[in-house]
């Protein structure tokens, strides 16, 4: 009769920490503009589509397309020569960073058909709709940040068509 060696004890896997647990990386994402209000709907445009790609819900994206064209419309306005978005997603807050760039400039004159009732609200709306908003002045221009708290939403595959 045959006799086979007893099985030896299985060796246990190996448990390595969940990998879950960590931070999100970090997202930015940003673009430079002339500091003219032709260029304040590109600053829009291109919000959108980096919130749209970092699946922030609509609602979030709609907000923060809200805040970018009142802050870049500030930077055309005021600025004097180029005006940069930054935008950071860290862990469910949204940083908005618009800076006018130019170095110290002459005002400009209000253009014959502004509605006084039209302008000087901007950064009121952008009050209530963020969490915080800083505003930094320097011999080059002015910073303003803006941060919003978001929400992560599943993201489909962008269509192309």
């Amino acid at each position: 009769m045959l006799t086979l060696p007893a099985p030896s004890p299985a060796v246990p896997p190996r448990r390595f920490p969940r990998a879950a647990t960590a931070p999100r990386p970090q997202r930015c994402a940003g673009v430079a503009l002339p500091a003219q209000e032709a260029w304040v709907g590109s600053a829009r445009h291109y919000a959108s589509a980096v919130i749209a790609r970092w699946c922030l819900s609509d609602d979030d994206r709609d907000t923060a397309v809200l805040v970018v064209g009142e802050l870049a419309a500030n930077a055309a306005r005021h600025g004097c020569s180029e005006m940069t978005l930054h935008l950071t997603l860290d862990q469910g807050l949204l940083r908005i960073t618009v800076d006018d760039h130019g170095g110290p400039c002459s005002r400009r004159s209000p253009h014959p058909d502004d509605d006084p009732d039209e302008h000087g609200r901007g950064m009121h709306i952008v009050s209530l709709l963020a969490i915080t908003v800083e505003t930094l002045r320097r011999d080059s221009g002015r910073r303003v940040e803006a941060s919003l708290a978001v929400e992560r939403t599943r993201c489909s595959a962008p269509s192309y068509s």
